[in-house]
């Protein structure tokens, strides 16, 4: 199974371009990028710095296929999340839970004690195997039924839920995997401007006129397309540095378009590696187009699940999705703490891809970086 999962990715790696020339690219990075990350965690079992630049020009004959399985499982199935929320793992038939955040009870103000009670309605459990409808009040129960049973659950998100032992108010952000369903549970605030009529108002004002500008441009020309872009999603979103960021054949990325902080030092026109942003990571842009971090400081969440799933719970498209240990230390390099990303998919090209399905390609990447903490935007904004 390993070893057809691996050929399987090498093949989605390998129909990106036309060009045979370029064909390998992605394949050779695809087993350097597991070298570096072994690289990296040797440096920090050592106490020693990572050192980016001498470990990129190490050269390896080959990389075990065990190592190249075992960092595509830590970066798919890591097992943590972001502390800024919660997440539940439910058997979609049955509504039990599967796993959990080690924040989640806390979050939903569920004290360790609490037992299901007759007579008092305050009670919760919450374990492995607990109904999860149990946990929020009735009418949130209703919501969560409903969006079991569509076909398309990304349609329903977000849904406004509220925990049935504290009142506290949730966005549930939901998604399917292999084994259930994963909820997300950002907490909201009832007094943010987002949930009132005026902040509603306010932001589907700067969604239309973002749209407007967009549709107004002249065909053919990406660069000042590129340009209103950044422009646009920094004034939606606040962000310090707003940036998209191009991929070359070679898989080298470049920023082709910034607006930022005045007092920023400007990044326009530079050029970074391919291993900047592994294969492993580019593929997951492909499942999940939006990447958000709110801390690259913060201490990750430890998942805790059933020991009967065979294996580690999938965090693909989870919102919550802990950063690789590299990446934050990255982002912390770059003296950023918080990060919004969304991914620019095309047509790859006019050929039929594998099976007669069109192939699609990661063309570049919008990037957003923040110099401070930020509030998480994927419940508030629609990108």
């Amino acid at each position: 199974t390993l070893k057809l999962l691996r050929e399987a990715a090498i093949r989605v790696y390998a129909r990106e371009t036309e060009d045979k020339e370029f064909r390998s690219k992605p394949i050779v990075q695809y087993t350097e990028d597991p070298r570096l990350h072994a690289v990296f965690e040797q440096f920090g079992e050592s106490g020693r710095s990572f050192n980016y630049s001498e470990s990129i020009c190490i050269t390896s004959e080959s990389i075990p296929e065990q190592q190249i399985m075992a960092y595509l499982v830590k970066i798919q199935r890591g097992g943590f999340i972001q502390p800024f929320g919660s997440m539940i793992a439910v058997d979609e038939p049955s509504f039990r839970i599967l796993a959990y955040s080690d924040n989640a009870r806390d979050m939903l103000g569920i004290t360790p004690q609490s037992v299901p009670s007759l007579d008092d309605k305050n009670d919760a459990a919450f374990a492995l195997g607990t109904d999860i409808r149990t946990l929020f009040t009735h009418s949130s129960a209703v919501l969560l039924e409903k969006a079991f049973s569509a076909r398309e659950i990304s349609l329903m998100n977000p849904i406004w839920i509220h925990s049935r032992t504290s009142g506290k108010p949730f966005y549930g952000i939901l998604h399917r995997i292999d084994v259930g369903i994963v909820i997300d549970l950002e907490p909201a605030r009832t007094e943010d401007p987002a949930l009132s009529i005026a902040g509603a108002v306010q932001s589907q004002k700067l969604a239309v006129r973002a749209i407007s500008q967009l549709q107004s441009l002249p065909g053919g020309d990406v660069k000042l397309l590129c340009d209103t872009v950044v422009e646009s999603v920094r004034e939606l979103t606040g962000y310090d540095r707003v940036m998209v960021y191009r991929f070359h054949e070679d898989e080298h990325g470049e920023v082709v378009a910034e607006t930022k902080r005045p007092d920023l030092e400007p990044y326009i026109g530079l050029h970074y590696p391919a291993t900047d942003i592994p294969q492993a990571s580019r593929f997951l842009f492909k499942q999940n187009r939006v990447r958000m971090i709110v801390d690259c400081h913060a201490s990750a969440v430890r998942v805790v699940q059933d020991e009967a799933l065979v294996q580690p719970l999938c965090l693909v498209g989870s919102t919550l999705r802990a950063p690789h240990g590299c990446h934050a230390q990255y982002m912390a390099n770059m003296g950023s703490i918080a990060s919004l990303v969304m991914a620019v998919i095309i047509n790859g090209n006019d050929e039929e891809g594998v099976g007669g399905r069109s192939s699609m390609r990661l063309w570049g990447l919008v990037v957003c970086q923040h110099y401070s903490q930020v509030c998480s935007l994927s419940s508030k904004v629609c990108l």
